[in-house]
């Protein structure tokens, strides 16, 4: 994300997504592991079933999930976006935005109109309720402006620009609403009147022009179908992990 802050062409950052991905898998699959473990030592908390290691009730995990999966969108990196909906698949059928973004990539599409944290997600949420286009981008502003006040319990970078040591560090690597993004491409929404800090607006722009001419960062074969279960001691399809 910095290197995109530091306007690094996105041309150059697009195909280090896959690589990112393969290293949240790994952290995935490590703690499934370590789940196993735990329950193997405290057996009346019930037998091990398959659950990502990111929660959706933790402001920490459910932004940072949304922003991997609206980057890996908005690059047409089809193949990332798939392995990330496969690793949330103990995940489908809890966030509305969630199932709005990944609706055009599976085919058991769940539709909720609230979001696991509510504000401010469900702002951005109501604009696929918008018929009027002029309102859904109103919606999109009024989420921006939302957004950032609404990071302060983020522990890792909330103001991190206003940390910076004597060494000139600081936890900050931009402040960017990806998820705002990708729905105003997700769902082809006039964002021409959007000027605002922390919407990518050349991202969007990059992942329309390579929708428009028919271009991927990466495309995967596997049908939407096979997102939604794996079934019981078979691989996960991103990694060699047996539930």
């Amino acid at each position: 994300m910095l290197d995109y802050t530091a306007g690094v062409p996105i041309e150059e950052l697009a195909p280090r997504l896959s690589d990112i991905v393969d290293r949240f898998s790994e952290w995935n699959e490590a703690d499934q592991h370590q789940q196993k473990k735990m329950l193997s030592q405290y057996p009346e908390y019930g037998p091990y079933k398959y659950r990502a290691a990111p929660n959706f009730g933790d402001l920490s995990d459910y932004e940072d999930t949304l922003q991997l999966l609206s980057v890996a969108i908005l690059l047409h990196d089809q193949r990332s976006v798939m392995r990330i909906i496969r690793i949330f698949r103990s995940h489908r059928g809890q966030d509305g935005l969630f199932e709005q973004l990944i609706g055009a990539y599976v085919v058991d599409k769940m539709p909720l109109d609230t979001c696991v944290l509510g504000q401010p997600y469900e702002t951005l949420l109501q604009t696929v309720y918008e018929s009027d286009e002029g309102a859904a981008q109103t919606l999109i502003k009024k989420y921006l402006k939302q957004w950032y006040p609404a990071m302060k319990d983020h522990p890792r970078w909330y103001n991190g620009h206003l940390r910076i040591s004597d060494e000139g560090y600081a936890p900050y690597y931009g402040y960017w609403a990806f998820e705002a993004g990708a729905m105003a491409f997700v769902f082809d929404l006039d964002d021409s009147g959007i000027d605002h800090f922390a919407y990518p607006t050349d991202l969007v722009a990059y992942g329309r022009a390579l929708r428009e001419e028919n271009r991927y960062t990466s495309i995967d074969m596997n049908a939407a179908g096979d997102v939604g279960h794996v079934e019981g001691k078979q691989p996960c399809h991103d990694t060699d992990f047996r539930e």
